[in-house]
This record gives C-alpha cells, structure tokens and sequence, in this order.
C-alpha cells in the first residue's frame, strides 16, 4: 500500500503532463510569432535578471550546446540580448529585450487567464482553496529539496 507521500508524487508525476500540454497549446497558439514551451521557460528564467548560457542549461537541465542553440534562436528573433558579463569576460550574460519582455509577459498573462478560467469552470470554492494551499506547500518542498544545503556536502 502506497504512503500518503507516494500517492501524492504519482498525482503529481500524473498532472504534470496535462499541465504542460495545457501550457503549451496556449503559448504556442496564442499569436503569429509563436514561442515554443523550451523558449517561453528561457523567457521566464531571463524575467528575473540576465543569466548566462551556463546558468540557462543548468537551471532547464539541458547540455549546453542544446541551450545555446535554443539562445541563439531566441536572439535571432529579438527576444534576448547578449552582452559581455562584467565578471568573466569569457562569458556573455543574456537577458530579455523589450521585445522579449513583452512577448513573454504576453504569454504568461493570457496562460494564467485561461488557466484560472479552466479551474473555475471545474472545481469548487473549497476546492480551489484546497489546490492554492497544496501548490504552496509543494513549492515550499521542492524549493527546499533544490537548494544547496539540501545536497549535502
């Protein structure tokens, strides 16, 4: 018999699909210039501040030369700068242009509307409620498990 814990990662590994098929038809069909879900999750890690290509195919857990080819893309289309990094000069930071900016602020607004209008047309008050309280804790654990001190030494 599966613990409490158990059970949860199998909904979870079980949601997970449909949320991103869920993500992507959305990203992808939602203007000419469509974006694909590898590049809108490049967008959003570049949302919080400039990165390198290292720091990119870290975070997305991709080789680099698949990072670099997915940042080249992006920077052909105008949605990234590339710029020296003040701090290694071998390396370039990356980070949204204008262009950028928008496209992705675009997507994830539109996204989280007809997420939001999903999850209201489908689940209760109490439920919803029951859905903000549990992503919260799982975040809480997953951020945990993903930091440094939680690898060891």
């Amino acid at each position: 018999m599966p613990t409490d814990a158990e059970s949860a990662a199998q909904a979870l590994l079980a949601v997970l699909p449909l949320l991103n098929r869920t993500m992507g038809g959305i990203v992808q069909g939602d203007a000419p210039d469509t974006l694909t879900m590898p590049q809108f999750r490049v967008l959003s890690f570049l949302s919080d501040g400039p990165l390198t290509v290292s720091d990119l195919a870290r975070r997305r857990r991709v080789t680099m030369a698949a990072m670099g080819e997915l940042a080249q893309a992006l920077v052909e289309r105008g949605m990234i700068e590339r710029r020296p990094d003040p701090l290694d000069r071998r390396q370039q930071l990356l980070s949204l242009s204008v262009a950028g900016r928008c496209r992705y602020e675009l997507a994830y607004a539109l996204a989280q509307t007809q997420i939001a209008a999903i999850l209201a047309s489908h689940l209760r008050p109490e439920e919803l409620t029951a859905v903000c309280a549990a992503i919260s804790a799982l975040q809480r654990a997953l951020s945990s498990a993903e930091s440094p001190q939680a690898s060891g030494p």
